[in-house]
């Protein structure tokens, strides 16, 4: 199954739509679903080498996913300063304030993922992440994407959708988890434009310094977690 980019409806939609508000509603769902926030969880222990100042995901949305990280990892990792890039300003103030609440000191960038990277280098990040946003890329603008992510940060990690026959059957799903139609049209498109084998290590910029682990997690993620050597 050849790896196939087009298009999302949600993309198209402004962020006040009763539609596109369903859909984020949907997507909180849909990682409860298939064990994002495990699957996140796993991934920072084994590359965090102690607690790490700085946190920067990418394709935030409403911010709820790295919420529910800051819930489970504040005791272990005090006072982190955390980012919340995302297009549209979807975040709300009680996430915010649970972010507070925790410890973690939150601030929202409100931007295209591509206008920001190519603002000069200011911070260095200890750790960036994604969760179901680099899928939405094609070739030449993922490699884009992750040079300018390898030149900001000493890990990252990104949970996509495994482009396979399962995950291509559970996208067809959706609806049976209440999803409104929106996401049921955005899940088949995002299995296709999903990775598969060492696609995304490919694509990661093929300098020296970095350990790479692509790998399949749970029945419908794929994931890449990249840290630079002395981290």
């Amino acid at each position: 199954m050849p790896r196939r980019v087009q298009p999302e409806a949600l993309d198209a939609l402004s962020a006040d739509d009763p539609a596109a508000q369903r859909s984020r509603r949907d997507l909180r769902r849909l990682h409860h679903a298939i064990g994002t926030l495990p699957i996140l969880l796993r991934a920072l222990d084994r590359a965090a080498g102690g607690s790490p100042r700085t946190i920067l995901e990418l394709g935030a949305g409403d911010g709820s996913m790295l919420l529910r990280l800051a819930e489970r990892r504040a005791a272990l990792w005090p006072g982190v300063a955390v980012t919340l890039l995302d297009r549209h300003g979807v975040v709300e103030e009680r996430t915010l304030e649970g972010l507070r609440a925790v410890g973690w000191a939150p601030s929202v960038v409100i931007a295209d993922v591509f206008d920001w990277l190519e603002q000069p280098i200011a911070v260095q990040w200890d750790i960036i992440v994604a969760n179901l946003f680099v899928h939405h890329f094609p070739p030449l603008d993922l490699s884009r994407l992750l040079s300018a992510i390898a030149a900001r940060t000493l890990v990252f990690f990104c949970c996509e959708p495994r482009r396979s026959a399962v995950p291509l059957l559970g996208s067809h799903m959706v609806g049976l988890l209440g999803a409104g139609p929106v996401t049921r049209e955005d899940a088949v498109l995002s299995v296709h434009a999903g990775f598969r084998g060492q696609e995304l290590t490919a694509a990661w910029p093929q300098e020296s310094g970095w350990r790479l682990h692509e790998y399949p997690a749970r029945l419908f993620s794929h994931c890449l977690l990249a840290i630079r050597g002395s981290a």
